[in-house]
């Protein structure tokens, strides 16, 4: 990737070190929302951003959206399962699979908003994802 490509990625690869960073915090809680399952809405809209961002990279190195999509997604929500097992090593914190389908459904979400919204911006030509 060079330099001019970095750019594109520097938003995602640096909130994907907040993240780990955040993550090897030993004893840390996610912060109460006053409702249940709060704390997988912290982790949905974590991965969420990641997702966007990561989408946002991805189509700057082609329009293809199904490529979009399919690569910002599977990175972003990869990332969120290896982060969740990185959890497992710092004191106090743990992994937990609701956490890990939060992270990975917030990085879907994402990169399919970012595709649809690539479509709907995009006026003439029609990228549609390819069927199945």
């Amino acid at each position: 990737m060079g330099t001019g490509r970095l750019k594109y990625y520097l938003p995602a690869l640096l909130w994907a070190a907040v993240i780990f960073a955040v993550s090897s915090i030993p004893d840390l809680s996610a912060p109460e929302l006053g409702i249940k399952f709060g704390d997988k809405i912290i982790h949905f809209f974590e991965y969420f951003i990641l997702g966007f961002l990561t989408a946002y990279a991805v189509s700057k190195q082609t329009e293809r959206i199904w490529m979009v999509f399919i690569i910002s997604a599977a990175v972003s929500g990869v990332y969120g399962i290896l982060d969740e097992i990185h959890q497992l090593f710092v004191p106090g914190r743990s992994t937990e699979g609701f956490d890990m389908l939060a992270d990975v459904l917030g990085s879907i979400l994402a990169a399919a908003i970012y595709v649809w919204w690539m479509e709907k911006r995009s006026s003439g030509s029609r990228r549609a994802l390819p069927e199945v």
